[in-house]
């Protein structure tokens, strides 16, 4: 049996947690938006191989069982409604992993990660996490400047990564990061 864990996507609607997944997925983009009610689920077998001799694992065991068996994550992909969050809080337990997301074109979704992540850590503990600045293909628009999203995640001790959906900037690299510091909390 392969290792598995549950990952969640959180952030403010429209800020693209729908379409980094899909895209992370399925290789696929839409650019019409459809809102996530409550949460979309997919699975995804992370390939580990180019990665896990990046693992800092204690166990040489578990790194062998997992280039053996695999790792599954699968992805929670929770919609954004802050007044409907109540009903959706049970998709926080368990979890192993999250990204918190923002559009750099949006001032207030940054300004609600601090919101995402007091959630996040109630709800789930002490889980890695990354922020994520998403849409970065429209740069000449953007509103949040690199070095203040870096600054939030410096706060937080979390890395930072920005990424475009519709491009596939930096998706598998945010991704693959996150199963790392997944894996490497692992006992």
């Amino acid at each position: 049996m392969s290792y598995r864990g549950k990952c969640i996507l959180c952030g403010d609607a429209g800020v693209g947690k729908t379409s980094l997944l899909a895209r992370y997925v399925d290789d696929k983009f839409s650019e019409e938006y459809q809102q996530t009610i409550g949460a979309n689920f997919l699975i995804k077998e992370i390939d580990l191989t180019k990665i896990i001799d990046q693992l800092d694992l204690k166990n040489p065991k578990l790194k062998k069982d997992i280039k053996e068996k695999g790792f599954k994550l699968y992805f929670w992909d929770i919609g954004g409604q802050r007044q409907s969050l109540f009903a959706n809080e049970y998709y926080f337990v368990q979890a192993v992993g999250a990204f918190v997301i923002y559009d750099i074109l949006n001032p207030e979704s940054f300004n609600n990660i601090d919101f995402w992540i007091t959630k996040l850590t109630e709800l789930s503990g002490d889980i890695p996490f990354m922020i994520v600045g998403n849409k970065i293909d429209r740069k000449q628009e953007r509103i949040i400047l690199f070095e203040k999203a870096k600054e939030k995640a410096d706060k937080y001790g979390v890395k930072y990564i920005e990424t475009s959906a519709k491009l596939n900037e930096n998706v598998n690299e945010a991704f693959e990061n996150l199963s790392i510091q997944i894996i490497n909390k692992l006992k």
